[in-house]
C-alpha cells in the first residue's frame, strides 16, 4: 500500500465487508482473514503439538525439559524488558504480550535454509520451543484478550468438541461431517466473544495421533499433509498480505524511538534468545541438555530465530489496541524485530557451520 496509487485500492479490499446472514458474520475482508483463514494455520499448530505429545520429541519428558523452559524463558523476558521500555507510556502497555510468540512455520524454514548440517535434535529442540511459545501466545489470547460473553455458545463450542473427537476416531469418518463439526466450533467460538482462530488449536489437539483401525498412518500426519499447503500458500500469505498493510510515509526516527516500538524490537531480538539462553543454560546444569553433539553456536542461532514473530505476533497486535496507529506501529516493530533476528540468527548458524567444516 506504500506504492503510488496502490493505497486506495489495498484499503478499499481490505475494508469491503462481506456480510452472511448470521449473527456476528458481518466482517471486512481483513477480519475475515484473521479470524476466518488464519484458523487453519492454528489447526496445523494443534495437529504439530499433538503429534509431538504423542510420538514426537514431547513424548519423552526429559527431552523436552530444556526446550520447554528455554521457551518460558524466551516469554517471560520479552515481557520483562518490554513493560521496562514502556513504563513511561501506559498507553502502549498492552501490548506486552506481543513479543512472546515465535513463528513456527519461518524459522524452521530459515534453519533448514540457512544450515547445511540441521542436526534432529536442533530441528526438535527450535520447533519445541517455538510451538509453546505459540501455545502461551494461545493461552494469553484466550484470556487476556478475549471476552467471553455468553454461557450458550461456550456448551455448543464443547458438544462441537466432543461430537469431533468421536467423529475423528470412527473407522469411515465423513469428511464433510468433521468440516460441518469443525465450521460449527469456530462459529460458537466466535459467537462466546473468544477468538475464533483457538478452535483450530483445540480440534487439531483432539486428532488421534497414532493409526487407528488397522491404518499405516496417524489422521493428524495425514491431515497435516494434506492442509498444510493450504495453510502455507493461501491462508497465511493472505493473513500476511493485509496484515503488513503499514504505512511507512510517517516512519522516521522519532517514531523508531517510542517505547512501543522499541519494547517489541528488544524483546523480540534480545530478550527471545537471552531467556531461551539462560534457561536452558540452568537446565544443563541441572543435567538436562540436547546433547547430540550440538555446540554453543547452534543454541545461540537457534535461539536468535525464536524471535521471528511474525504470525502469532501479528494476530496479537490487533487485539492489543483499539487505535489504528498503534496497531501499524506494533506490527511494523514485530517486522522489523522479526528480520533483525532472522539475519543474526542465520549469520551465526553459518558461522558454526564454517567453523565444523574447517575442524
Amino acid at each position: 500500500m506504500n506504492f503510488p496509487g496502490t493505497s486506495a485500492a489495498y484499503l478499499a479490499i481490505a475494508e469491503f465487508r462481506i456480510r452472511l446472514p448470521l449473527p456476528h458474520l458481518d466482517m471486512t475482508v481483513s477480519e475475515w482473514s484473521q479470524e476466518g483463514l488464519l484458523t487453519l494455520f492454528f489447526f496445523i499448530i494443534g495437529l504439530d503439538l499433538r503429534q509431538e505429545m504423542a510420538t514426537g520429541f514431547l513424548k519423552n519428558p526429559r527431552n523436552a525439559v530444556a526446550p520447554i523452559f528455554g521457551a518460558i524463558g524466551g516469554v517471560v523476558l520479552p515481557v520483562i524488558m518490554f513493560m521496562l521500555i514502556n513504563l513511561s507510556s501506559p498507553s502502549t502497555m498492552g501490548g506486552w504480550a506481543i513479543p512472546t510468540a515465535t513463528d513456527i512455520a519461518f524459522s524452521l524454514t530459515i534453519l533448514s535454509m540457512v544450515s547445511s548440517r540441521t542436526l534432529p535434535r536442533l530441528k526438535a529442540f527450535l520447533l519445541t520451543p517455538a510451538t509453546v511459545d505459540d501455545v502461551i501466545g494461545i493461552i494469553l489470547i484466550a484470556f487476556v484478550y478475549s471476552h467471553p460473553s455468553s454461557i450458550l455458545p461456550l456448551l455448543i463450542l464443547c458438544a462441537c468438541l466432543g461430537i469431533w473427537f468421536v467423529a475423528s476416531r470412527m473407522r469411515a469418518s465423513s469428511s464433510i461431517l468433521l468440516i460441518f463439526i469443525a465450521v460449527g466450533s469456530w462459529y460458537a467460538m466466535l459467537s462466546a466473544g473468544i477468538h475464533p482462530t483457538l478452535s483450530g488449536v483445540a480440534i487439531g489437539l483432539l486428532v488421534p495421533a497414532k493409526p487407528l483401525h488397522e491404518e499405516t498412518t496417524a489422521r493428524a500426519g495425514r491431515y497435516r499433509d494434506l492442509l498444510s499447503p493450504l495453510s502455507a500458500l493461501i491462508a497465511l500469505p493472505i493473513f500476511a498480505f493485509f496484515a503488513m498493510g503499514i504505512p511507512l510515509g510517517d516512519v522516521g526516527g522519532s517514531t523508531l524511538k517510542r517505547p512501543l516500538f522499541l519494547g517489541i524490537v528488544v524483546g523480540l531480538v534480545i530478550g527471545k534468545p537471552l531467556g531461551v539462553l539462560i534457561m536452558t543454560g540452568l537446565c544443563g546444569l541441572a543435567g538436562f541438555n540436547i546433547g547430540g553433539g550440538t555446540h554453543l553456536s547452534d543454541i545461540v542461532g537457534v535461539a536468535q530465530l525464536c524471535g521471528i514473530g511474525f504470525t502469532v505476533s501479528f494476530l496479537i497486535s490487533s487485539l492489543a489496541f483499539y487505535d489504528q496507529n498503534s496497531i501499524d506501529l506494533a506490527r511494523l516493530a514485530v517486522l522489523v524485530g522479526s528480520l533483525l533476528s532472522c539475519l543474526l540468527g542465520s549469520i551465526t548458524i553459518k558461522i558454526g557451520d564454517l567453523r565444523n567444516a574447517s575442524n
